[in-house]
């Protein structure tokens, strides 16, 4: 893959239990700037911004466990050259407005070097123009919408855009025979930017899209009229671009009113939280993801036994990209120097960094690559798919 500029690709290798580790040891260390060391105060900060509260705060709880995870992780470990990592935390309610002011806070303190954010789509694309304009750098762990591509120099992400898992999951349902295909979609950046590339590509493919239609996360919880509309197009399968709050009430309200449909979706409906609250209603549900509980390589395991032991509890994929993207930034710190210049020129270079996502190479635009895994809603539980 090309890169944004012309420095050679540095090879990071993240051995052992904790991918921390990795960070604690002896590596080169750029000089800072004044002002910055001295703002520190002899600690590494580090923003987190993410949905801790509002319509998918479960979500933004698991990663939120993740990133203190990473970070219990290396501050065991010694720190990042030594010092100790300071996680300041903010809530964006998952609201972009929310996301930007955050995004002013963070740029304004000098002594934080970078931030994990964000998971929406559109709290990323409202936040960046903020951290590109000052340069620093910011990993989205969860934004999958096109249109971060272009969010600017100091904008990464360690998941894989709608552009391809949107067309991934177009070319699944075409595969298992589905030729007339409703669409529902939040209407934000991310629901209407996957919506789009699904369509595209289903239609390219020889289906017909008998509907597309928006709804308001958060907001819609009444489908009743969406899903009557639905039915009268008479589809043979239902693709969902959105979280899994909504698509709990869509398929529960669908079946009152005898729609009983396959569904597909991407990884926002990826969540043990659409089992939950859609319960019966939910099973059959197809979707994707780039990581699963089952996972036998060494960088998921250790992570999955580290969560589960610190949180008596298994973590979701989100954790899984917010873990990640915690140990980038971590690494870029270390490598790169305690100087936010200095961090996004590591970054550029970063290439087959391992990870409980598998692993993480970034391109010119700060994307990433990863094979999405087909995953099914079968006996109450995400197994993996088998045909």
């Amino acid at each position: 893959m090309f890169l944004r500029n012309k420095r050679k690709f540095t090879q990071i290798f993240v051995a052992g239990l904790v991918l921390s580790l990795a960070i604690s040891g002896c590596g080169t260390k750029s000089a800072s700037t004044d002002s910055q060391k001295a703002a520190t105060g002899g600690k590494i900060k580090i923003g987190l911004a993410g949905p801790f509260t509002g319509p998918i705060a479960e979500t933004g709880g698991t990663i939120k466990k993740a990133v203190e995870l990473a970070v219990d992780q290396v501050n065991k470990a010694g720190g990042i050259n030594g010092k100790q990592v300071d996680l300041l935390v903010e809530d964006d309610k998952a609201d972009p407005k929310e996301a930007a002011a955050i995004a002013n806070k963070f740029v304004a303190d000098p002594a934080v070097l970078g931030v994990l954010g964000d998971y929406n789509s559109s709290c990323t694309l409202a936040a960046a123009p903020v951290y590109n304009r000052v340069g620093m750098t910011h990993i989205a762990y969860g934004s999958t919408s096109p249109a971060v591509t272009a969010a600017g120099a100091f904008t990464f992400r360690d998941i894989t855009t709608d552009a391809y898992d949107g067309e991934f999951v177009a070319k699944w349902t075409i595969d298992e025979g589905f030729k007339k295909i409703a669409i529902l979609y939040e209407n934000d950046d991310y629901g209407k930017g996957l919506a789009d590339v699904y369509n595209k590509k289903v239609t390219e493919l020889g289906a017909k899209v008998t509907m597309q239609e928006p709804y308001n996360l958060g907001e819609t919880k009444d489908f009743s009229a969406i899903l009557t509309k639905l039915k009268n197009t008479a589809p043979d399968a239902l693709f969902i671009a959105g979280q899994y709050n909504e698509t709990a009430m869509i398929v529960k309200q669908g079946k009152r009113l005898g729609i009983d449909l396959p569904v597909f979706g991407s990884n926002g409906l990826y969540s043990d939280a659409l089992i939950q609250l859609g319960g019966p209603d939910a099973e059959g549900i197809r979707v994707i993801g780039a990581f699963h509980s089952s996972a036998d390589y060494p960088e998921a395991k250790a992570f999955i036994d580290s969560y589960k032991t610190k949180w008596g509890q298994e973590p979701d994929i989100w954790a899984a990209f917010a873990y990640d993207a915690a140990n980038i930034m971590f690494a870029a710190v270390k490598n790169g120097g305690e100087d936010r210049k200095k961090i996004n020129e590591w970054m550029t270079t970063l290439k087959d960094f391992k990870g409980a996502t598998g692993t993480t190479t970034f391109d010119k635009n700060g994307d990433c690559l990863k094979q999405p895994i087909k995953l099914i809603i079968k006996d109450g539980k995400f197994q993996i798919y088998k045909k």
